[in-house]
Order: C-alpha cells, then structure tokens, then sequence
C-alpha cells in the first residue's frame, strides 16, 4: 500500500465533484470515474466566494486506473448497480466508502462484497451544481465515519488520515449506526416535506408544519430506540429545526429531485424506517403517508 493511497471517485454529482475539488487541492492521487471518459473543467465557488478552476483527473468506469479506495458519493440506489458494474475491478484489499443519505445500502454490499474493508459515513457539508462544469460550495459541515469491517493496522493508518482531511472535520465512530440513523431523521423530516410542499427548507420552520415534523421525529425516535439506539424525540427535532435554520435558503435533494423529475431516495430514508419498524412490529402512519406521497409524485413524473 502506498504512502498516499490511491482514491477512486465515482461520479461528478455535487459531492463527487466537491470531493474531486478536495483532492486536487490536497495533491492526492484520484481520479473521477465517470460513464465516459472526457476533458474538462470544474469552476469551482468555494464558501468563501473565491473562484477555482480544475482539471479533474477522469478514468472511463468501465477502465479504471489502479486504486486504493472508492469513494461512492451517488444515490442510494445507484450504489449496488454501480458496484455490479465495477466487480471485476475491485479486489478484496480494496476500501469501499458509502457517502449517502438513507440506509440499507451496507447489508447489500456486505452481501456482494464479504472480504473487503467497508467505511460508512454521513456529511453535512452543502454543495450546488447550476451547471454540469460549475460547483458552488454551499455550506462547511463536518462528517462522521465509521470502519463496518476493518482492514490491517497498516492500511486502516493509512486511508483515516486521508479520508479525514476531505471534508473536515471530520469524526469517526466505534458505531457510525447512531449518527447514519441522525442523519437518516433530519433527512426523513427535510426532504419529503419540502417536496410535497414545493418549499425551501426554511418554510419548514412555520408554525404549520410544526405537528408534521413532531409526529415524524416521534415515530424514528421509537424505532430507534426499539432498534438499540435511545434516542428523544425532543433530540430529533431540535436537530432538524437546526438543519432547517442553517439551510434556510436551500432546496432539499428530494425536492429537487421531484423538479427535475429524477427518481429519490425514498426507499432508504422514510422506507427504510418502515422496514425497521415492520420488523419491530411498530406502526409508523406518518412515515407511511410521507413514502406513498412521494411515490405518487414519482409516478406522475413517469406519466
């Protein structure tokens, strides 16, 4: 393994594109993997308002160069056919990173992929994309991994640093569940509602939207805390008013999503709490009405 482990990016989304901007900046060994291979430029806005340009270095996915680690900032529902995909390229000792909202995602690739090393993790940094060439850095978060299955000392001292410096600060988890779950509830309250609602995320913080968020936050707190993870339900909304305040002026993913008429997430943030709570045996209407809304709006979509 060499001293700076060589990182594999899938996709130029607006985290892919914010991580490749990381790297470059970093002078870390990367590359971005994309359907097809081609030249160009990211103008990159960072928080700051300073201006960046970059030439990504770009592999064909089909052909990628030799890596290290592959980072999977995409949907959640693109990680399984995206890694279908890559199989005959990725080796047991190489690193998978699932960088995505919702869970689900980390039994699918632990099933297809038993021998290799698996880092999960979550961030709440901001990054926009008005054009497919342009990235604006919309917000500094922080980001929470955690090691699912662990590699050598040696190679585990070598890829923490590395992952920890693209998008700090950054904080790693014994146990990443209980911070993928906090996300997955900020995230299950936001992005359904402001879809169906056709809002930004700070309308949210009306008065009439206040039950709604209650009554979600109340339902993941009780499948959390049946699931081994005691949460309040006081907590969980006091972190989405939180997220709501802090990305006042921004369109959700879901929301945006429904716009373009591209497919969600759905199945992996509200969905995935129905299927933790039908194994639990606990009723979760809100959660079930948020889920058939946004399934109905899919649909028309496709009409």
């Amino acid at each position: 393994m060499p001293t700076k482990p060589k990182i594999g990016i899938v996709g130029k989304g607006a985290i892919g594109s914010l991580l490749s901007f990381k790297c470059a900046t970093l002078k870390l060994n990367y590359q971005l993997l994309l359907r097809t291979k081609q030249d160009f430029c990211f103008q990159v806005q960072d928080i700051t308002g300073q201006q960046h340009k970059i030439t990504p270095a770009v592999s064909d996915i089909h052909h990628p160069k030799s890596f290290d680690v592959l980072i999977l900032p995409v949907k959640a529902y693109q990680v399984m056919p995206i890694l279908l995909q890559m199989k005959p390229f990725i080796q047991s000792h190489h690193v998978l990173v699932l960088l995505h909202n919702g869970m689900g995602t980390i039994e699918q690739v632990r099933a297809m992929f038993p021998n290799n090393s698996l880092v999960a993790a979550t961030t709440s940094y901001g990054a926009f994309k008005p054009s497919d060439q342009r990235i604006t850095e919309t917000g500094l978060g922080e980001t929470h991994f955690g090691w699912i299955k662990k590699p050598n000392t040696s190679l585990q001292n070598s890829i923490t640093p590395i992952l920890s410096s693209l998008l700090p600060p950054s904080t790693w988890h014994k146990d990443i569940t209980l911070a993928l779950w906090k996300k997955l509830a900020i995230n299950g309250v936001v992005n359904p509602l402001t879809a169906i609602h056709n809002i930004k995320n700070g309308q949210l913080s009306d008065i009439g939207y206040q039950k709604d968020i209650a009554e979600i936050c109340a339902e993941i707190a009780q499948v959390m805390s049946k699931a081994g993870y005691p949460v309040t339900t006081l907590e969980l909304i006091n972190n989405v008013l939180n997220v709501i305040n802090a990305t006042a002026n921004n369109y959700s993913s879901m929301h945006q999503d429904i716009a373009f008429m591209r497919k969600t997430e759905i199945e992996y943030i509200n969905g995935y709490v129905l299927k933790m709570a039908t194994k639990l045996k606990i009723k979760t209407p809100t959660n079930h009405f948020l889920v058939e809304q946004i399934r109905r709006l899919e649909t028309k979509k496709d009409a």
